[in-house]
């Protein structure tokens, strides 16, 4: 009956730890280690913008404009042409 009550608690352990190491080996190093910035809504719309205004409203991060970083923080690059060329990150 010890032998039971001893195994079944260390198997109890093993498991434990375990599933502790692949909870953090499972986590990407390169988005654990990046601060994200906020994600905010913006108007993304040329000069002419036919219909409502919720049509063009997207979540990007704010500030990001490179696609090497937007790749990274797991966003799609994309630009639009209004009163010159926006290069923003949406947020997926």
């Amino acid at each position: 009956m010890k032998k039971i009550i001893i195994l079944t608690i260390t198997v109890a352990i093993i498991t434990a730890l375990a599933f502790i190491f692949l909870s953090k080996v499972s986590k990407s190093p390169e988005l654990s280690n990046i601060d994200k910035p906020p994600i905010v809504d913006h108007f993304a719309c040329s000069d002419y913008c036919p219909g409502p205004r919720e049509q063009y409203m997207v979540k990007i991060y704010q500030g990001i404009e490179d696609e090497e970083e937007c790749s990274k923080l797991g966003g799609r690059s994309s630009s639009y042409t209004g009163w010159g060329t926006f290069k923003i990150c949406i947020a997926e």
